[in-house]
């Protein structure tokens, strides 16, 4: 498990295998698939390279920071489930264009890939 950190350093989330889990590895808050970032839109909102996580903007939301242990989630099978649940979400895989920006955004990553949460929870 890799943790993800805000422009301060601070932790904010982590990554376990393709799948972004809030700061207390309870909620899945997004997926990546291939360098596409997936929140609980069915389409990408964002893209991952150079160890960070962009806005179809370009802005930055977080960075890749560094492993930690333990190396899964306390509650891995139902991180998997919610993870492949999620993912069962996904209608459009087509990853935009991202132009590279030094500016990071003003949303935080957690809010920004939970936009789509509550249209899902009705559908």
């Amino acid at each position: 498990m890799t943790s993800i950190v805000d422009k301060n350093g601070n932790t904010i989330g982590y990554m376990y295998l393709t799948i972004i889990l809030d700061v207390e590895q309870k909620q899945v808050l997004g997926l990546l698939l291939g360098n596409c970032l997936f929140g609980y839109e069915s389409a990408p909102v964002g893209k991952f390279f150079k160890d960070t996580f962009r806005k179809g903007n370009g802005e930055i939301l977080a960075l890749l920071g560094k492993e930690v242990f333990p190396e899964k989630p306390a509650d891995e099978k139902r991180i998997l489930r919610d993870a492949w649940d999620l993912l069962s979400r996904v209608k459009d895989h087509t990853c935009m264009w991202v132009e590279e920006k030094n500016k990071w955004s003003n949303e935080d990553l957690k809010n920004y890939l939970l936009l789509g949460l509550a249209e899902a929870q009705i559908a």
